[in-house]
């Protein structure tokens, strides 16, 4: 079953993939493609559904916790690095481990949110990449750590700290003042498709 539903996981990013590479280069104006053909979103998402049946409200997941569920990532090398796909529904983790050294984190149908204030940074530079296609995504960083934040979404708004941005297809980049000298650094990379990002600390 885990198989199965990572294969599904796998065809969207595929597809997502193919639609971003042919937008980038003129081959498709996705934006005049989504207002024509949105509706094949909601068809799509029905038959996946469908194809889901009976198993409840627990949701679909490649791997980790019951979706919906908020999950306590606490010190130790299960909550030093995350790594999570969610299908369908709400993804929450909070992390408590002192030494967190990033991970990747995604879902496909539903908001994704990682509340890293609880812990701290690893020495040394990390990487967490997060990213979702339906539904928002929101980071709590840790309190004080050097951050440098790249994010991007379709068609969503933007919050990251201060900084706001607003519209289709908007990207941002912040940086901490201190990240060039700090001894502990996380690099957070954020996509969304369809949602808002929204990173605090």
């Amino acid at each position: 079953m885990v198989r199965s539903r990572g294969r599904w996981l796998g065809f969207v990013l595929i597809a997502l993939g193919i639609i971003f590479l042919l937008d980038s280069t003129g081959a498709l104006d996705f934006g005049e493609a989504l207002r024509t053909y949105w509706p094949l979103l909601l068809v799509l998402w029905g038959l996946l559904l469908l194809l889901r049946g009976g198993r409840g409200r627990r949701g679909w997941r490649a791997d980790g916790p019951p979706a919906g569920a908020v999950t306590d990532a606490a010190a130790g090398p299960a909550g030093e690095s995350l790594q999570s796909a969610n299908v369908f529904g709400d993804l929450e983790i909070r992390v408590t481990s002192p030494a967190f050294r990033g991970g990747s984190v995604s879902t496909v149908f539903g908001d994704l949110v990682v509340d890293l204030s609880p812990g701290g940074l690893a020495d040394g530079d990390h990487l967490l990449t997060m990213s979702g296609v339906f539904g928002d995504t929101r980071l709590t960083a840790p309190r004080g750590a050097a951050l440098e934040v790249t994010a991007h979404t379709l068609a969503g708004d933007l919050t990251v700290m201060d900084q706001t941005r607003e519209g289709f297809s908007v990207s941002l980049k912040y940086t901490s003042p201190d990240f060039a000298t700090a001894a502990k650094r996380l690099h957070v990379s954020i996509s969304q498709v369809f949602g808002d990002i929204h990173v605090s600390a």
